[in-house]
This record gives structure tokens, sequence and C-alpha cells, in this order.
């Protein structure tokens, strides 16, 4: 694997808690509509202390996605909802510095859910548990990326629900997206003989054919989207990777073969406000070219996150799929990164580092 930026993912220096005072970015109100710097309150308190069963950690990677904004919903989405007055919600890399839990010891570098704070006290457990990671040769973001929610969710989503097959047209939304960026390479790994990718603008469009394993690429502003599928797909589309739900979606459903693939994955063309999404006109394509529509969610995959993490790390090795990131630092970022998500950011996983392992 590539050695660049390395970082051991064990340690057994001692740690010393020396920072005063455990920064932390609030949600400030419930948000309506997108998201505004005022839904953002920083903050300054004391470093906490974990109680029985508890550990401490000292966060160092936060990663940004966009069900962080579904999070944040009366709803929550599949999580239940953010407070107000709370630190944020995200997925995250920590170190632990206190233990009071058998299974995390002192130096243990972990990931899971977590919140924007410098430490943060966890009760490890529910349905996606924090994990140990491994020691390794790549960079420990990786582990929010393409070891993390959106490869893990991109692998299973194409492999056990989608099942692409060899020849098979495969067609993604979001393609420069955390999960989306992934799923053009899994598909050419399985075999399939051609990848479509989505994306919003021509230098996005020109990076998933040059550097994200697709084929071709749909510019959804500017091109003639039923057009450009009947080019590029001919006799129709055997698989659909959605990300982004609405027209797209709906358009799609007009372009599957018969027993056609697609699942849901996300609906950012919604912005995530709340759950209130558009629902498809052409629905009625699934009876009639006896299409399988399936959602996927990492949840159902918890015990076989090491399965899939391994077959990913196999395909890096290989050169079949490429690691993207967009890696920032600076804690007072964190807002403004999260509304980039939905603005317009890099390809890739979208990460802010906040420190290195002790």
């Amino acid at each position: 694997m590539p050695s660049d930026g390395e970082q051991t993912l064990t340690t057994t220096k001692e740690i010393d808690v020396t920072q005063p005072i455990n920064r932390q970015w609030l949600m400030s109100r419930r948000p309506v509509g997108d998201l505004t710097p005022d839904d953002f309150q920083y903050k300054e308190g004391p470093v906490p202390e974990p109680g029985e069963d508890e550990v401490l950690l000292r966060t160092l990677y936060f990663g940004f996605d966009a069900t962080q904004r579904l999070w944040m919903t009366e709803d929550g989405g599949y999580m239940p909802p953010q407070a107000p007055g709370t630190p944020v919600r995200t997925m995250g890399i920590g170190q632990v510095v206190k233990s009071r839990h058998p299974d995390y010891k002192e130096g243990d570098l972990v990931d899971g859910f977590m919140t924007w704070e410098d430490y943060f006290v966890v009760r490890p457990g529910g349905p996606m548990p924090m994990r140990v990671l491994p020691k390794a040769n790549y960079p420990l973001s990786w582990n929010l990326g393409m070891f993390g929610v959106g490869g893990l969710t991109a692998y299973f989503g194409t492999v056990d629900q989608l099942r692409v097959q060899p020849g098979d047209t495969v067609v993604v939304s979001a393609a420069t997206g955390a999960t989306g960026h992934v799923v053009g390479g899994i598909a050419k790994a399985l075999g399939a003989k051609k990848a479509i990718g989505f994306a919003g603008d021509a230098d996005k469009c020109r990076w998933i054919v040059e550097s994200g394993h697709y084929d071709a690429a749909i510019n959804y502003r500017t091109d003639d989207i039923p057009a450009r599928l009947r080019e590029l797909c001919p006799d129709g589309v055997d698989a659909y990777y959605d990300n982004v739900g609405g027209d797209i979606l709906d358009e799609m459903f007009l372009h599957m073969k018969q027993r056609g693939r697609i699942v849901i994955c996300g609906a950012m063309s919604q912005g995530y406000a709340d759950l209130n999404f558009q629902g498809p006109k052409n629905y009625g394509k699934i009876v009639t070219q006896l299409l399988r529509v399936e959602g996927v969610h990492l949840f159902y995959f918890a015990d076989r996150l090491d399965q899939g993490a391994k077959k990913l790390a196999e395909w890096v090795q290989q050169g079949k799929l490429r690691v993207e990131e967009d890696v920032h630092e600076g804690f007072e970022k964190a807002p403004a990164l999260l509304m980039s998500v939905f603005t317009g950011k890099k390809p890739g996983k979208l990460i802010l580092k906040l420190g290195d392992p002790a």
C-alpha cells in the first residue's frame, strides 16, 4: 500500500492530558433548511472524566458526511435526533486517554461515533460499537474514508446488495463523494463492463474518469441526462447505485434493464433538512421491468466490517481502488466544512485533522 504519511496505529507512550480546556462546537439550534453559521456555537469547558464502563478519548480526526444534517432534524433519521445545545455528532478517530472499560486500554486508537470536541466520553456499545484500529502501514485517516463508513457502505452496497456481475453496466450518482468514488472501482473490480458516474461540474467529471476508475461521466448540471444515458447505455442499465434521490433517481427508472437492481444509499439532492423526500414518479417501472430496489445501511453489516475492509485493502494494493481524501486542519473550521458538503467540495472523503497520536 502507499506509505506516504504513514501512521503507526498502536502506541506504548504514556498520554499526558495537558490541555486545560475542552473545545466544543455545539448545535446551537435545530437548523431550518440549509445549514448556516448561526446553527453552531463555540464553547470551552473542562476535560470530562469517564464513569464506570466508559472511555475518555482525545479526538484526532473528524469525518464529514451529509447524514450529519439528517441527525440534526427532529426525526434524526436512523439515529436519535441530536438535541440543540449539545456537541455536534460525527464519525471520528480518537485515542484512549483513560479507560474504565475492559475492552479498551489507554493508548488504543479507535474509530466510531464521536462529537465535535477535543475530549469525548463514550460508553461503548450500540449497533456500531467503537472499533479498536489495528496496526497498519497506511495513514490513520484512511479508517474514516476507504476503510470507514464511506468505503464499507460502498463495498456492501455494491457486492452484497447491488450484486454487480461480470459484463454489467453500472451507473452511480454522486460519483465523487465519499461512497460514490469507491463504488465505481468496486464495480470494475467485480468485472463490470462499464461504470458511469454522475458529477456536478467538468472538473469532477474529468476526475472520475481519469482517477476514479469510471469509464464515462455525466454532468448532471449541463448534460441532457436522458440523451447521455441512451448514448452510454444503449442496452440499458443493469445496476444503479443511488446517492442523491430526486430527479436523477426518477430518470434512472426509465433506463433499467429487466431484472435490474437499484440500491438506495442516500438522498443528497433533498438536502437532508427533513425526511420528506421526493418520491419517484416512475416507480411503475419496478413492476414492468421486474426491478429489485433495496436500501443499504452499514448497521446491518456490523459483524462483517473486517471482511469488507480486508477486501477493500486488497483492491487498493492491486491499484483497483484509489484512496481520495480532502484533509484540513484547524478545529475552528468544523462548521464551514460541514456546510461545504452541500455546497460543493473536492472529490473523496472530507476530513478535519485535530492532532496526531501520542
